[in-house]
């Protein structure tokens, strides 16, 4: 089920679109030539009058549903973004302490041990991203540059180590974690619930009730759009790309350049 999740993820905005628009609108059709007939018969007047006060509460049950779990996707996207930014800060700081301290031998290698860790993110690493089993064992140009920093007396340069390896750390716990399939049956659920109540609402008046699924679904396949497209924080349009870290490398390889 993921791999297929992740493929669908993977594809342009405009054709992950035209496939929750179908999807929706396959529903709305559905209901509207399937549904909406056997349930209220083909005159529309088998319920009696169906009270729009019944699609009012499926609809808020709708929304409030969307907009927890919206939150949800926003919330966590965030804080991977800032996990990325974390991460190549820290290693930004790694660098400035290593350039300001005097008590290091070598200056060029921590700069060096930083940037193959930093490439080994960006060209090893981000490209496995797009799958949730990835894997978040700690590299070992990490190993190598903490134990680098190690040799040194300098409490703040460990530091800096640290929290790029606690950046990196919470940038793969949050970023490859799902959303749940219970949440999307339900939300989905919920959306043909409610096309189903607006069907019966409409149900003596086939052309209203045309106009007004038509209009429900595209309002359903926007919202479900949104949630899709952002679903996964490295995967899609929408992925996170490493360009704080490749700042990282572009700093090192200047400065290497102008003591040249």
């Amino acid at each position: 089920m993921y791999p297929l999740i992740d493929w669908l993820l993977a594809l342009p905005t405009v054709f992950l679109a035209l496939i929750v628009a179908a999807f929706w609108g396959g529903v709305a059709y559905a209901v509207h030539r399937v549904a909406v007939p056997r349930i209220c018969g083909p005159d529309g007047r088998r319920l009696g009058k169906f009270e729009a006060e019944v699609t009012s509460q499926i609809a808020l049950s709708f929304g409030l549903l969307i907009s927890f779990n919206a939150v949800w996707i926003w919330d966590r996207g965030d804080r991977v973004r800032g996990a990325v930014l974390d991460e190549a800060s820290a290693l930004q700081s790694v660098l400035d302490v290593a350039q300001a301290s005097e008590v290091l031998v070598d200056v060029a290698a921590i700069p060096d041990r930083v940037q193959k860790y930093a490439r080994h993110l960006i060209d090893v690493e981000w490209p496995t991203l797009s799958d949730a089993k990835a894997s978040r064992t700690r590299p070992t140009e990490f190993t190598a540059l903490r134990r680098e920093v190690a040799q040194w007396p300098d409490a703040e340069l460990l530091a800096a180590v640290d929290r790029a390896g606690d950046a990196r750390d919470l940038r793969l716990r949050e970023g490859l974690v799902y959303m749940s399939p219970l949440r999307w049956i339900v939300v989905v659920m919920l959306g043909v619930l409610l096309l189903l109540s607006i069907g019966a609402l409409h149900g003596e008046a086939p052309r209203g009730r045309i106009l007004a699924l038509s209009l429900v679904s595209v309002a359903i396949a926007t919202c479900f759009l949104v949630l899709v497209a952002h679903g996964r924080p490295f995967v899609g349009s929408f992925a996170i790309k490493p360009t704080e870290l490749e700042r990282v490398v572009e700093r090192i390889e200047s400065e290497r350049a102008a003591r040249r």
